[in-house]
């Protein structure tokens, strides 16, 4: 029997390259390693075409066949705008388009993992979906879960993220914890063997990360199916540079573009840069301490992060640590001369790209696109007690929250 669903795509095992029907499932049965999906391109190469494509919605659902889950009714996510800077150009010496993220529903590319993640979760009967977030995450899963009648659980450490979400989706149960992202996300996982719900870094994982390869998807496409000579972003838990891979990837798979994957470089904060310290010593990743001012980037154990330095390996890219002052200095540039608002991933993103520069990795001339994953979050100021108060990462006081405590 065949493992693929309708002849389209199946759950893959990256370890022992076991295929098996899709199922809600993060670790391999047979040796567990962690999944992703494996799609069949010699049926989609038929099907999948630049008029199918053009004639869908103007969201990442035009890209549906390419995709693990099917469109449901809610938050539309994805088509968003390519935009040449003059300015930017001018000065870098390079042709600078910008994929302006912002104008997602919640402001951020983590729509498009939420809108996925989502999708799937009503394809596998959940009716909760979980998820770990410093702020844009939780935001997006919290939105997306009201659009389609899910229940969205978020875990936001309580210095960052937390009053955010629950400010802006009261419909949504908050956990402050008492902790970084890291342990927000093992507390994540913990939970997954307690509850039958739908876990964004746990067993809808291999479905939702693919939302973030549809930007790869736009941009092509925006370009008239030809790809840039560099695409550049920020890099937290590596998920997205190793998605942009593997989006640019599959477009020479499915016959719509011919061109080599083009060269892939992220930016991290400095002191949060497991996978640029990595790529720097040429070596695997080490786990590090988070400390950075920029939530966003706070990762210190990143879950795609040897994916991520590969990408950059195999394409001739780059991935490179900013300071915090300097992300600063770049997020205002940026801003300024783009006349757009950008988050500081953004000022990472870009530092990144003028040290690229500098260094001769992307030459004076090329066609360089970088990815503004989001814009600046909104101040909520005082909470009034819209989020609880915040709990040590452990189960049992998540349990003793929800009224299920011994």
């Amino acid at each position: 029997m065949s493992p693929f669903s309708d002849g389209t795509f199946a759950l893959h095992c990256r370890v022992c390259e076991d295929m098996t029907l899709p199922e809600p499932l993060e670790i391999c049965r047979r040796c567990d390693g962690a999944t992703d999906i494996a799609y069949d391109w010699e049926h989609l190469r038929g099907t999948v075409t630049a008029a199918t494509i053009a004639a869908g919605p103007p969201s990442l659902w035009r890209y549906e066949g390419l995709l693990p889950t099917r469109s449901h009714a809610g938050v539309q996510a994805g088509w968003t705008a390519l935009q040449r800077s003059d300015t930017l150009s001018e000065l870098l010496g390079v042709e600078l388009l910008l994929k302006l993220e912002g104008s997602n529903p919640t402001r951020s590319y983590k729509d498009r993992i939420a809108s996925v993640a989502v999708a799937a979760a009503r394809e596998h009967g959940f009716s909760t979906v979980c998820c770990s977030s410093t702020g844009n995450l939780g935001d997006a899963v919290s939105a997306a879960a009201a659009a389609t009648g899910l229940e969205a659980i978020v875990l936001a450490p309580a210095s960052v993220g937390a009053g955010t979400v629950a400010a802006r989706h009261p419909g949504a149960r908050v956990f402050a914890i008492d902790g970084t992202y890291d342990d927000c996300r093992r507390l994540e996982l913990e939970l997954g063997s307690l509850f039958p719900w739908g876990f964004v870094s746990g067993n809808l994982h291999p479905y939702a990360s693919e939302g973030a390869k549809t930007i790869s998807f736009e941009i092509a496409e925006q370009l008239g199916w030809q790809l840039p000579d560099a695409v550049v972003c920020p890099a937290a838990s590596g998920t997205l540079l190793s998605k942009l891979a593997q989006g640019f990837s599959e477009l020479t798979h499915a016959g719509l573009s011919r061109k080599p994957v083009p060269r892939l470089i992220a930016g991290q904060s400095e002191g949060s840069s497991p996978i640029a310290d990595a790529f720097a010593d040429d070596r695997r990743i080490s786990r590090v301490h988070a400390a950075t001012d920029v939530p966003s980037l706070s990762v210190g154990d990143p879950s795609h992060g040897d994916l991520a330095l590969g990408a950059a390996r195999a394409s001739g890219g780059a991935v490179h640590a900013v300071s915090d002052a300097a992300i600063s200095a770049h997020t205002a540039l940026l801003s300024e001369s783009a006349g757009i608002e950008v988050d500081c991933a953004g000022g990472a993103a870009f530092g990144a790209l003028a040290e690229s520069i500098r260094r001769g990795e992307v030459e004076r001339g090329s066609q360089v696109v970088l990815v503004i994953t989001g814009t600046q979050p909104s101040d909520f100021g005082e909470l009034d007690g819209t989020v609880t108060e915040a709990l040590e990462p452990d189960a049992q006081h998540i349990l003793a929250a929800l009224g299920l405590g011994s």
